[in-house]
């Protein structure tokens, strides 16, 4: 099931490409070359994360199968799916966010990293 935006799914990643391009603009050019391709999986993680929560939140986490004369209740695959995949989503933010210099200076901005977990913070307070 997919979320219905109105846009195809390779143009919602290519949107999700260029808003964590946007976000990362400061680094080298050397840099973001170098992390071009984990941006890019990164961008289609995040979309099939989308599409699998509108599926799951559409049909649940549980599904009944039968097996000759039983019937049983199991996790449905999207559910499976998505935990793996979420997990790889988390690594991939972590390693993209590592380019970032820990000498950065601070400022009132949202910490980077969650905005490419697409959640707000609070702003860092500058210390001296």
């Amino acid at each position: 099931m997919a979320i219905s935006t109105g846009k195809t799914r390779e143009e919602r990643i290519k949107t999700e490409f260029n808003r964590l391009k946007r976000l990362l603009k400061n680094l080298s050019k050397d840099q973001l070359s170098a992390a071009d391709g984990l941006i890019r999986r990164i961008a289609f993680m995040a979309i099939t994360l989308e599409d699998l929560e509108a599926d799951i939140n559409c049909y649940g986490e549980v599904e009944s199968f039968s097996q000759g004369d039983a019937t049983y209740d199991r996790q449905r695959p999207a559910v499976t799916i998505y935990n793996a995949t979420i997990k790889n989503y988390t690594t991939a933010c972590k390693q993209v966010m590592e380019l970032v210099p820990a000498s950065a200076p601070k400022t009132n901005e949202a910490d980077p990293f969650m905005k490419i977990m697409g959640r707000k913070s609070t702003p860092v307070r500058k210390h001296g």
